[in-house]
């Protein structure tokens, strides 16, 4: 009696535990970005995917925010897609000034569920223009010639 109390309690014990365990959501689809790593305020990429035929969904990320024609998806910025005949999409974006430099995660939602998740990453804009050691140094001699002009131009004047 023991034996088959404790059996019982075992496998009631192992049903909880797998019916709480996180379900495994298995992704139906792909998502891709070229470039895979784009400049902050007015770096230019676009988004590829596939997921279920002539359907409709979302791309969803913080680095979408005030894209022209977004929306919002769960309170994250997000833009509309549409399907062709064989799943697949392609939307090209410019990201927005505001925009911060990060790692961003972008999810594909398509049929009613998550078909595929990303990292996008965002970087900082390139220093462009002369280095600012230089623009000292250049500075710095310019400055030091306009005294020396003017201050020998006033010996002359008393000369």
């Amino acid at each position: 009696m023991r034996r088959w109390m404790f059996a019982v309690g075992l496998v009631s014990m192992g049903a909880v535990v797998m019916m709480l365990a996180p379900s495994a959501s298995a992704q139906t689809g792909s998502i891709t970005f070229d470039p895979s790593t784009v400049a902050a305020g007015g770096g230019k990429l676009f988004v590829n995917g596939k997921c279920e035929a002539n359907t409709s969904g979302f791309v969803i990320s913080h680095a979408f925010a005030k894209q022209p024609g977004g929306t919002e998806f769960a309170g994250v910025p997000a833009l509309a897609i549409t399907t062709g005949s064989d799943g697949s999409f392609g939307i090209g974006l410019t990201i927005d000034p505001s925009v911060p430099a990060g790692a961003y995660s972008v999810t594909l939602r398509c049929g009613g569920g998550l078909a595929a998740s990303g990292t996008l990453h965002v970087t900082s804009l390139a220093a462009t223009g002369a280095p600012l050691d230089e623009l000292a140094i250049v500075g710095a001699s310019v400055v030091a010639i306009g005294l020396a002009v003017v201050l020998l131009g006033r010996r002359r004047v008393h000369a």
